[in-house]
Formats: structure tokens, sequence, C-alpha cells
């Protein structure tokens, strides 16, 4: 079996910017290892190299440009038997061709599903599946699917937690940033998103000031934010293989994105590197804050914010309970089982074709 990817955006090599990228590059790197896998290969606009193409662990990446877009997709569309398609801007054109084209939803088209967004792209019937991550992903396609007669099936596949990135280090953590934080304050919380608006920017600038005398702080990727309290910490960029520390090191992550995420690949990742997560009761975190205590669902004002942060820091040094929380996201969506499915589901496909049903 050949699988192919396809992404517009943002940056997936080498940054892997945000939860899409990072979903892709896993999902290349572990289709690669499978047997019934001959060939992996992703195509982006979004790769910054000198090279036009270059192998990375197996995978053959493939950079397009505003010249050649067009022409390496429908080269690609022609020699794949599947085309996974993750796009949020680009308008994917009609193709007949050989390969069975996959269309994934992410967070951007549920958040803006009720604006016209780019949920249209999935339901024009260019694709033969769309690809949802969770059940409440499906249920906000199936809403819309149904206003504008789409016909394109919606499969649901989680996406995966990678043990090979994400785990509780044995080894000292090489980052000094994070080893002079660590040693100064009592405790140190993580808000893995940028401070815009909808990632909840009001609620962590309300929550560090009602902290200010306490020896806590707060680290995350701020940029020039001149605005955050003296508690709040820029971290920079972080690289994808360095996340694990920073998860591990924090007492409790704190999400307070009021969009509806169609998964919430942040809460996955801190619970399986150790570190409880308070978030807001949107998307799929409501479902995921369902399946286990590590994930805690708090309500949109300061008092709740803290109340339930208490409670995440209680169960945080409550060792034995925080591994049998975590081990509940582990037994469900461990990349040995997801990657099955999407094996399962691919093959499945090719065989029976069109008749595919669920």
């Amino acid at each position: 079996m050949k699988i192919s990817f396809f992404d517009d955006e943002p940056e997936l090599y080498p940054l892997q910017y945000g939860g899409k990228a990072r979903t892709i590059i896993n999902l290349a790197n572990e289709f690669m290892k499978h047997p019934d896998v001959e060939s992996v290969t992703v195509l982006s606009r979004s790769i910054f190299t000198d090279k036009d193409e270059f192998e990375l662990n197996g995978v053959r990446y493939v950079k397009l440009d505003d010249s050649n877009t067009i022409e390496k997709i429908v080269s690609e569309a022609n020699n794949t038997d599947i085309l996974n398609i993750h796009c949020c801007s680009f308008t994917f054109p009609f193709l007949k061709c050989k390969a069975k084209k996959i269309y994934f939803m992410h967070d951007v088209l549920i958040a803006t599903a009720d604006k016209g967004s780019h949920l249209d792209k999935s339901l024009g019937g260019y694709f033969d599946y769309v690809m949802a991550p969770s059940l409440f992903a499906k249920s906000i396609y199936e809403k819309y699917r149904k206003i504008i007669n789409g016909v394109v099936p919606c499969e649901v596949i989680p996406r995966h937690i990678n043990t090979d990135l994400f785990f509780i280090p044995n080894d000292s953590c090489p980052i000094d940033f994070l080893n002079t934080i660590k040693k100064k304050y009592d405790e140190v919380f993580f808000f893995p998103s940028r401070p815009i608006a909808e990632k909840g920017r009001k609620y962590l600038i309300e929550f560090a000031n009602s902290i200010l005398n306490k020896n806590i702080c707060i680290i995350g990727p701020f940029g020039d934010m001149s605005d955050l309290p003296l508690n709040c910490f820029d971290t920079g960029w972080i690289e994808s293989e360095n996340l694990k520390y920073y998860y591990s090191i924090s007492s409790v992550t704190l999400n307070f994105s009021t969009l509806p995420e169609s998964f919430s690949q942040v809460c996955i990742e801190s619970v399986c590197c150790g570190c409880p997560v308070v978030a807001f009761a949107v998307g799929n975190v409501t479902d995921l804050g369902k399946i286990t205590n590590a994930i805690k669902l708090c309500d949109r004002n300061l008092e709740s914010i803290k109340k339930t942060v208490d409670e995440a820091l209680i169960l945080k040094r409550n060792n034995n309970q925080f591994s049998l929380e975590a081990k509940k996201l582990l037994d469900l969506f461990s990349k040995d089982v997801i990657i099955d499915q999407y094996i399962n589901f691919y093959k499945k496909i090719l065989k029976d074709g069109e008749n595919y049903e669920k």
C-alpha cells in the first residue's frame, strides 16, 4: 500500500507548528514502519529547506510552491493508493485519479463552521471520505452536511499518543530555562498556546494576576506580549521533541481555549508526560474529560479556574492515582491501537471501493 499526505499549512517541517503538523508527521512515520505499507510521501507548501525533495525516517518529503502545487498533487494522486488531504486554506481541486482521497477535519474547520469557514470543502463531493478525529467533530460535520446536502461519508479515527515523543523523561532536563524556573518557583504552570483571544488570553491574564503574591509562575510561547503579568515567562518556540520537558516539569497544563477543538492534542500529550490539564468544556475536550480525571474541566470564570487548578495539583501529587488516570488515555489512544485502525480502514476502502460502510 502506498500512502501520501498533502498539507498546505502551517509550518510542517522543520518546526511542526501545532497539533495538525505533529499529527501528519506522526502518522507518516508510523505508517512507514507498518509491514503492509510500501511507501509514504508528504507533500507540503510549508516545508522550509533548500531541498525540493528529501527522505527522513523512510518518509519522502516533497516541497511545493506556487508554480508546482497542482502538478505535484495530480502526479501523486495517480501514483499512490491513499491521499490524505490536510488543508485549511487551499481550495482542493476536483480530481479523478487512482488514489482514494480522504479529507481530514481540523480544529479550524470545527471552530468556524457556523461562519461558513472551510467546511464547505469537505462537503463538496470531491473526496471519497472525510476523516474526523472524534464523534464531536463528526457531529459538526453532519450538522452542516445536511444544510448543503453534502454526500461525502465521514469516518471517525482519533489522533494517537506518540509515546516516542511524549513520556515522563528519566534523564535530566537539557533546557537551562526550565531548570532555572523549576529551582526558583514552587509551582510551574504551562500555557502551551499563543496568548490570543480565542486561546484564552483574558483568562490567562486574570489567573496570572490572581497568583502574583505566590511563588508560582506560568510559562508559554508568549512572544512579545507586553501586557502579561510579571509571573508569565516566554518560552520561545518549542520544538516537538522538547515538548515533553515542558509538560513534565509543569504542575498543571492550562488549556483555556474557547474554540471547540476537534480532538485536543495538547490534552493527551500533557497527561502522557505526567501533567494534569485544566480546560474549558468545549469541543472534544468535554469528552476527553469524561474519560479521565487527569483532564479537569472548569467554567469560564476565575473562581472555577482556581478551584479546578487546586484539584489538579492534588491529583498531580498522587502518583498512583494519576498513573491510573493516564492509563485510560493510553489504552484508547496509543499509537498501536490507532495506527491499526487507519491501516484497516485503508485496506477496506481499497478492497471494497465505494461500498465501504463503517
